[in-house]
């Protein structure tokens, strides 16, 4: 990092030269960490003192220190994460989101005020000696109401151990760690409005097509396992990948993944059938996030989802979107209330159709021209082809034969990541000091200070200085010189 960086050190500087006192006797307003008495200029904000950088007592919580500079306001714990104005979201949101959200935002406080009077009704009749109220169902609101105490707390939990599986076991995306995978994260936070690029990963798959966007206090991160990660290299459809991550980080533009609107709407997910419409109004709004940022991936994304990341170049699109309207029946019509997202061909047929909201309970009724090359199966059987007719069919429609290496891809070898992607001599800078550009505290010097003589040092040695780094400047209290790093 050079000199001026914001949150750069301070004492040496991020090269090891000390930094020269002001005038005034160095009592300057630091505005990065807005702490006095900083020794440096006002185009070097810093930190007060160096950070410790000595383990050998534990680690410390030195990033508690840190202040780094970023011209977008923090993350919110109250509100979305999302600039975006309110209205703007509200136009992406599917229809029926917000509505649904309000009657489980009702529906989970009126469950707190029953709790509430239960809770002091039966504290009055333990007093007055008297017949509780709710006494035939005591048993039943007690649970509840522990239920509702504790839902807070296990959701933070789970969150809270979620993110920690993926920081101990996942392959962080950064930009030397997938970096194409990585840019397209930090344009889809761009394209949401977010006010940091959320963290992301990729886990293992073990054969399952699958993401999700979650978040733990501050923080905001998504995950994608690789069967579907893999969609994004260059030898099947990187405008795919692309689609996934705008969806999940719609996810987190449109408020989805906050801690608060989980304890509010967990209630109304148990409900069957309301919560699983819910959930399907959730990932219609994603999508439209999706399409927002990446609409030439919309196509693939449902045709990966349908058939898998081998065939997702084989799969016809239009056919999978024209089923939505002819696939009918009561338990076609059942199996969507059941699920907590859209059926495949109703999303691509919403990704297609643009005149009108993802449907929620019943299906499309409109398809543009496009030959049929089947029966639907929601006809009667007998009106099916028999095996003369489709040998038939096919013999006179003969089968192209670049069509038959289905799921096929060419491949060369490569060298693995560590040995052929760049180094980079810095890391992102947002002012945050990395460990090996902080200086680990000196003991006191000076005459007549008592244990000075045959005292081991307290610290580790400091790495030796890189051959291009200019020689440093003795500090004039005569302590010891700082590293160079």
């Amino acid at each position: 990092m050079s000199e001026n960086t914001p949150g750069g050190t301070s004492g040496p500087d991020n090269q090891g030269r000390p930094n020269t006192p002001p005038a005034d006797g160095g009592n300057r307003h630091n505005q990065a960490t807005g702490t006095a008495g900083h020794p440096s200029g006002p185009h070097e904000p810093g930190l007060q003192n160096p950070l410790p950088n000595d383990l050998s007592k534990g680690w410390m919580p030195e990033d508690k220190r840190q202040r780094p500079f970023s011209p977008l306001p923090a993350p919110k714990l109250f509100g979305y994460q999302s600039l975006l104005p309110f209205k703007f979201i509200n136009a992406i949101r599917h229809p029926a989101e917000l509505p649904l959200v309000i009657m489980a935002y009702a529906l989970t406080l009126l469950a707190y005020v029953g709790g509430a009077v239960y809770l002091i009704s039966s504290f009055i009749a333990l007093v007055t000696d008297s017949k509780p109220a709710f006494s035939g169902l005591g048993s039943l609101v007690s649970q509840l109401v522990v239920l509702a105490i504790y839902l807070p707390l296990g959701i933070f939990l789970a969150r809270a151990l979620m993110y920690a599986q993926l920081r101990m076991t996942g392959v962080r995306i950064s930009p030397t760690q997938f970096p194409d995978a990585y840019q397209m994260v930090v344009e889809a936070a761009q394209a949401a409005g977010l006010r940091r690029v959320p963290d992301a990963y990729v886990v293992l798959g073990n054969g399952v097509i699958n993401a999700y966007a979650a978040g733990h206090g501050h923080r905001r991160f998504i995950a994608i396992y690789s069967d579907l990660f893999e969609i994004g290299g260059a030898a099947r459809n990187p405008e795919a990948l692309r689609f996934i991550i705008g969806h999940e980080v719609g996810h987190i533009a449109a408020g989805h993944t906050g801690y608060f609107r989980l304890i509010f709407t967990s209630f109304f997910m148990q409900i069957p059938i309301a919560g699983k419409l819910l959930s399907r109004t959730q990932e219609y709004t994603a999508d439209n996030f999706g399409y927002r940022y990446a609409p030439e991936g919309a196509e693939t994304t449902t045709c990966v989802l349908a058939a898998g990341k081998y065939l997702v170049n084989d799969v016809n699109f239009h056919e999978l979107a024209n089923r939505a309207v002819y696939e009918r029946g009561f338990f076609t019509w059942a199996y969507n209330l059941t699920t907590t997202h859209p059926p495949v061909t109703w999303r691509a047929h919403a990704l297609r159709d643009r005149s009108e909201p993802g449907r929620l309970i019943w299906r499309p009724k409109n398809n543009p021209p496009y030959p049929l090359s089947m029966i639907p199966a929601a006809e009667p059987a007998e009106s099916w082809a028999d095996p003369l007719q489709a040998l038939d069919y096919m013999g006179i429609y003969p089968q192209n034969p670049a069509n038959q290496h289905w799921g096929s891809v060419e491949t060369t070898y490569r060298k693995p990541a560590q040995y052929r992607d760049r180094r980079v001599a810095d890391m992102l800078n947002n002012g945050w000091i990395p460990p090996h550009l902080r200086q680990a505290p000196q003991p006191p010097q000076g005459p007549g200070m008592p244990g000075q003589q045959n005292q081991a040092p307290a610290h580790p040695k400091a790495p030796p200085a890189p051959a291009d780094t200019p020689p440093t400047a003795e500090p004039e209290n005569g302590g010891p010189r700082p590293s160079d790093s």
